[in-house]
């Protein structure tokens, strides 16, 4: 009876997950929708477990100049857009570390991200996917278990 009970649970919780996810993707889509309206948008992305992950959107006017900046910076699903002043007017390829400075360590992350996606796709390249925390930590422990593995076999690098 008590399995039944956390499966149950489990399965509520799976469900109340997968809605408030998909809430904050909808918040996602209709802000880059209204900024894709008005011109291009880079988008940086600084991803998390433990601290806050971190997603900007730059919206791009012909001179390659940012018009309107928006971020969304949080540990929960709650988290949703919010206005990042002091970044319009700005060239998005010539960004400085002077002008982000006020800026907190992971959103300042996000808006570099935002510059090189910008940069890559301009000139015609392919942005590589930022594996999730989880998959950076599963390539941890295998490279340590393939370290561990060298070193009992007799195979020092």
């Amino acid at each position: 009876m008590f399995i039944l009970l956390l499966i149950i649970l489990a399965a509520i919780g799976f469900v109340i997950q997968h809605l408030l996810g998909w809430i904050q993707i909808k918040n996602f889509t209709k802000n880059y929708i209204e900024l894709r309206r008005q011109g291009k948008v880079a988008i940086g992305r600084r991803p998390s477990v433990f601290k806050s992950g971190t997603l900007v959107l730059l919206q791009i006017n012909g001179r390659n100049e940012i018009e309107e900046a928006r971020y969304m910076q949080g540990v929960t699903v709650f988290s949703k857009f919010k206005q990042l002043e002091g970044l319009k007017g700005l060239k998005i390829n010539k960004i400085t570390d002077y002008e982000i400075k006020k800026y907190n360590k992971l959103l300042i992350k996000a808006i570099l991200d935002a510059q090189h996606t910008f940069t890559v796709v301009n000139n015609g390249g392919e942005i590589e996917k930022i594996p999730s925390p989880i998959m950076k930590a599963v390539k941890k422990v295998n490279k340590l278990i393939r370290n561990e593995r060298g070193i009992k076999n007799g195979l020092h690098r």
